[in-house]
């Protein structure tokens, strides 16, 4: 087989996720928590969201967006915001990345391994 062939990887790999996620979301809090996610190119909003975590859950969405700058804006149970400009591309470290922890929420460019 040629050198230059790529390794083809099933849909539910590890590996394709991470090459294609584009938000991340992760509540390692003790208790159920509410998030309203809007993400802005330029002043249009291109995708909006509500999510319910439970305690320790965490989601993510797949080829949402294209590669770009973009404005997150984040908001945990209707009192706490948080507003990012994060870059988005394949790479696991262009993910936007939502996390709920110590009752706060937090926007970063990259997704952080969980821990056990």
């Amino acid at each position: 087989m040629p050198s230059s062939s790529r390794k083809l990887l099933s849909t539910n790999s590890e590996q394709w996720r991470l090459a294609h996620e584009d938000l991340h979301i992760r509540n390692t809090t003790d208790t159920k928590h509410d998030v309203r996610i809007e993400i802005y190119d330029s002043e249009i909003c291109c995708h909006r969201a509500h999510y319910q975590l439970l305690s320790g859950q965490s989601g993510c969405s797949v080829n949402l967006l294209q590669a770009g700058c973009y404005r997150v804006k984040a908001v945990l149970d209707r009192q706490h915001e948080s507003v990012a400009a994060v870059t988005v591309s394949d790479e696991p470290e262009r993910t936007i990345f939502v996390h709920i922890q110590n009752d706060g929420i937090t926007i970063k460019e990259g997704v952080t391994p969980s821990r056990p």
